[in-house]
This record gives C-alpha cells, sequence and structure tokens, in this order.
C-alpha cells in the first residue's frame, strides 16, 4: 500500500513539473515570438535603425529566410557587440561593418501578420577576414 502511495505521488509530482513547460511553447504570443539567426550583414542604415543580414541559419521563424536577406529592426536600445582580438566590444549599429558574420537574437512582432517585423535585440558581429 505504502509504494502505491509513493509512486502515484512520483507520478503526480512529474505531471506537475512537465504540464507547464508543453504549455509554455517557443514564447509565442501578440509580438513575443523569439528568433535567433546566424547570417552575414548585406546592409547597415544606422540613422534609420535597420540592417539587412542574409539568413544561413535560424530558429524555426526566420528558417523560410535561409539563403535569403531579411531586413531586421534594430531595436534602439539593442545590445550591439564587435568581437576583437581582446574580446567583445560595446559598439553601435553604425560600427557594423558590411560583410561581417552576425549572431542575432530577437523579437517577431506580428501586429499585422501580413507583415512581420523582424526586431533585432541583440547583435554580435564579427568582421569579415581580410581576402589574401
Amino acid at each position: 500500500m505504502v509504494k502505491k502511495w509513493i509512486v502515484l505521488l512520483l507520478v503526480v509530482g512529474l505531471g506537475l513539473a512537465v504540464v507547464p513547460l508543453a504549455v509554455a511553447g517557443n514564447g509565442g504570443g501578440k509580438g513575443k515570438l523569439k528568433f535567433q539567426l546566424v547570417g552575414t550583414v548585406s546592409a547597415v542604415d544606422a540613422a534609420a535603425g535597420l540592417m539587412t543580414v542574409n539568413v544561413k541559419a535560424g530558429s524555426k521563424p526566420v528558417k523560410s529566410f535561409c539563403g535569403s536577406d531579411l531586413p531586421l529592426v534594430v531595436d534602439p536600445g539593442a545590445r550591439v557587440r564587435i568581437v576583437t582580438a581582446a574580446g567583445c566590444v560595446t559598439a553601435t549599429l553604425a560600427d557594423v561593418p558590411v560583410g561581417a558574420k552576425v549572431e542575432v537574437g530577437g523579437r517577431v512582432d506580428d501586429a499585422d501578420p501580413a507583415n512581420l517585423v523582424y526586431v533585432a535585440l541583440d547583435v554580435k558581429a564579427k568582421a569579415a577576414a581580410p581576402s589574401p
């Protein structure tokens, strides 16, 4: 009888731990769908807060852009870093060079489902190696 209660308590405890994770999803909801991508910078317009990235790989919301350019709106409070020989240095969008390899994290604003807006919140850039 005691073993049955222990098994029952373990099953209930496991259910309480797993159900919230299953319901949570991937951060979806109005304006909260998150994305990660890796690619190369095609264009930067620091004055407008825009950056275009040729996507090499990414999470589900950006998979359809692999091999093509994705325009990103860079949030004014975004964390922008450039990798140097000494490590990562805090920078601005204007410091990100065209041709740099980037890792970008952000969210998808879906206020208008016909026109999704990809907002970059974290940009980590590594300048392209000089050609010989």
